[in-house]
């Protein structure tokens, strides 16, 4: 499941866990984001 899903069922149920479950997926998402910029990003030698 995503953070989308958790944020859905805490919004259906109004339950803490699930917005805490939310959160840390929400943290998780956000740590596993890659720093690359797409087709000609530096240090792809495409400059």
């Amino acid at each position: 499941m995503n953070a989308a899903d958790y944020w859905s069922i805490f919004m259906e149920t109004g339950a803490p866990e699930a917005y805490i479950a939310y959160t840390r997926a929400l943290k998780m998402e956000e740590r596993n984001v890659f720093d690359d910029a797409g087709l000609g990003a530096e240090g792809h030698g495409l400059q």
